[in-house]
């Protein structure tokens, strides 16, 4: 097969893995020397592949971070529910499945930061007050495995140290407690990254 359809058929190959759940959406692919290896093509071939799927929306890539599987306009929008209130946690995740969000929840900042080690989400809801890691602590980690990574910090403590040490991590939504379904609807609706070093209250 000539080289220049080559990279097509690999195209068509990783697309495939993807629409039938091999890889779902914001799962991490292999590396590309990897998938280069199992596709038995050459790495510039397979950039021409990614190159291709990333033109159509199937995968997005993360500089330092790796490519991730994604599925292109109507692919479910992901979030992550990070909160050491089982009841919050619980509100969250089915609020947000109510809005056809793929939401997972877990019960703290170091639970957290496993989800992250191999999916990308598209927005993360990271509570401030919880025991052991501490949203602020939580949210650096985040922003220094992800730099891009949208997150909303939910608190009833907007002027607390904490909130101050978040803020010098890098930018930030908040969504303050309690909250109704209609500020979780604006955060939702407004979920593009803040402006530099500024957070926004929902």
């Amino acid at each position: 097969m000539p080289s220049k359809l080559r990279y097509i058929t690999v195209a068509d190959s990783i697309r495939l893995a993807i629409l039938d759940g091999v890889y779902a959406p914001g799962d991490r692919l292999p590396r590309q020397h990897d998938l280069a290896k199992q596709n038995d093509v050459a790495f510039n071939t397979l950039k021409q592949a990614l190159d291709l799927l990333s033109n159509e929306g199937y995968i997005v890539r993360k500089v330092g971070q790796g490519t991730y599987a994604a599925l292109p306009k109507s692919r479910v929008a992901t979030a992550l529910v990070v909160d050491d209130d089982p009841q919050i946690r619980i509100l969250l995740t089915r609020a947000l499945a109510s809005r056809q969000w793929n939401a997972v929840g877990v019960e703290s900042g170091e639970a957290a930061l496993v989800e992250l080690e191999d999916k990308s989400f598209d927005l993360i809801f990271l509570d401030l007050m919880m025991a052991g890691m501490n949203g602020a602590q939580a949210f650096q980690q985040i922003r220094s495995k992800d730099p891009s990574a949208q997150v909303v910090i939910v608190t009833g403590f907007p002027d607390s140290e904490m909130m101050a040490a978040a803020l010098k991590t890098g930018p930030f939504a908040v969504m303050l407690k309690p909250f109704s379904l209609e500020h979780l609807i604006a955060v939702l609706d407004e979920r593009e990254p803040q402006g530099q070093n500024s957070r926004s209250a929902i």
